[in-house]
């Protein structure tokens, strides 16, 4: 009989504990008819208490009618009954508005009257559906699984689908036998949504291929639910092997990743995309982890990929970052300095070019890291500050000249910090210097020589996006 069934079902999956209040979603249509029904029978045996929750969408001439008798049945069944009505529907994406809308009112309704459970009357067709509905649209393993007989719903409230296991012929059977009264939602037969044309089309040919075929899919759901929670566990102790988390992103060990199987680096990726969705509301499409596995398995030393337009996956040598786009780098004017001369050039950069006996330092940035270079005497008095450009190119020996760009690449120097740097030139455009990484050796002291000036650049980590503006000078 299906109300034993229904109750082993509870008693196995621990789906109503006793002395819980539980809301039952009632449409009016058979199979939410049913549940109540089951349900009602079932309660001073298992001893919990129900109310029933009600939407009325007005999306039919039939809704109001559905919202009075609903109402009278609980009226008569001495059970609690709260209703709401659709107001505005939208014009467009309704199914999914109107899903919404229950949900929420669901959610107030038992937080409202302090009810522990809500019951739905999903069953083992609405799983088939669900299941192929989803690998048709999304293609994910996981995704894939379909509809849970309990899940976490709303602040410590859970939501179960007693009639899970159930089938539609068997609900059908019983509301025949038990004499249930509902309504049919004309709108189940149009062929104009894709569960419909799913539930109509696809699955009525996959039960006559097989009668086994809704128990092979519910079989199917609870494996992938078992396969999850182990990889899910693996998953996670992958990702706080090689991953560090940060204020402003994440930074994973890109040779750590590389040990991983080819298996494994998909579902490393797959934990830091459910990493960027949970911290920063970030979604990466398949297109993305795929183009990752692809970039890192070439271990190119640089590159970047465009999440949206203020997020970016950057590989920069043995490391891959995920973090805030960045902002183009403000070109600054160039700006003249002679020896005295200091500056800010952000909020979290300050340089200046002093005597050696006369150096000048603000408080702000006494504890800030830095960048010390002494000077010889044939440093310019003047020189000129700015950022590298195309072409710039530095002599570091006597026999070495080398262009910025190259010794970027030698050093390993990651792009975001190339772009951050700064070069010194004097006024005829002659490279001096790269702040803060090295100066020619023409204008560095020699052992025996004496110090006749300090470049001092001083400053603070992690640097702001879009800070770069040259300031006022002190």
């Amino acid at each position: 009989m299906l109300s034993l069934q229904v109750e082993t079902f509870i008693k196995e999956q621990k789906l109503i504990n006793p002395h819980e209040r539980v809301l039952v979603a009632v449409s009016t249509g058979v199979d939410s008819m049913v549940l109540l029904h089951i349900l009602t029978s079932l309660q001073k045996k298992l001893g919990f208490g129900i109310g029933v929750v009600h939407v009325n969408h007005k999306l039919r001439a039939a809704s109001d009618k559905e919202e009075s008798f609903l109402r009278n049945y609980c009226q008569k069944q001495n059970l609690p009954f709260y209703s709401t009505r659709w107001s505005n529907p939208p014009n467009s994406g309704i199914e999914e508005k109107a899903r919404a809308f229950r949900y929420n009112f669901f959610k107030e309704t038992m937080q409202h009257y302090h009810y522990q459970v809500l019951a739905t009357a999903h069953h083992s067709d609405d799983q088939m559906e669900t299941m192929i509905m989803k690998m048709v649209r999304e293609g994910h393993l996981f995704s894939a699984k379909g509809i849970l007989a309990s899940q976490p719903f709303g602040t410590n409230q859970t939501l179960i689908r007693p009639l899970l296991q159930v089938a539609k012929e068997e609900i059908l059977d019983y509301s025949k036998t038990a004499g249930v009264t509902y309504f049919e939602d004309q709108t189940n037969a149009s062929l104009d949504m894709q569960r419909n044309r799913i539930r109509h089309q696809v699955i009525p040919l996959l039960k006559e291929e097989n009668p086994q075929a809704l128990q092979h899919f519910q079989q199917f759901s609870q494996q992938l639910n078992a396969a999850q929670e182990v990889i899910e566990k693996q998953q996670k102790s992958w990702y706080q092997a090689i991953t560090k988390e940060g204020p402003k992103g994440l930074e994973i060990d890109v040779s750590g990743y590389l040990t991983f199987s080819q298996a494994q680096q998909f579902f490393f990726l797959q934990e830091l995309a459910k990493k960027a969705r949970q911290y920063y509301d970030l979604t990466f499409s398949s297109k993305h982890i795929e183009q990752v596995m692809k970039l890192l398995a070439k271990e190119k030393a640089q590159w970047t990929i465009d999440i949206d337009q203020t997020w970016q996956l950057q590989k920069s040598y043995d490391r891959l970052f995920l973090r805030p786009r960045k902002s183009r780098v403000d070109r600054v004017e160039p700006v003249t300095l002679t020896i005295g001369d200091s500056l800010f050039l952000s909020e979290n950069e300050w340089l200046g070019i002093f005597p050696k006996d006369k150096v000048e330092i603000p408080e702000k940035v006494k504890f800030w890291l830095e960048y010390r270079q002494s000077l010889a005497l044939e440093f310019p008095l003047s020189v000129i500050l700015r950022r590298r450009q195309a072409g710039d190119r530095i002599q570091l020996n006597e026999q070495l000249h080398k262009r910025i760009s190259r010794f970027f690449i030698d050093k390993k120097v990651p792009q975001f910090s190339r772009d951050q740097s700064w070069v010194i030139t004097d006024l005829h455009g002659k490279v001096l210097g790269l702040i803060p990484y090295v100066f020619s050796y023409l204008y560095i002291p020699k052992e025996t020589a004496k110090i006749h000036y300090v470049l001092l650049y001083k400053y603070r980590k992690p640097k702001l996006e879009g800070e770069a503006n040259a300031g006022k000078r002190y």
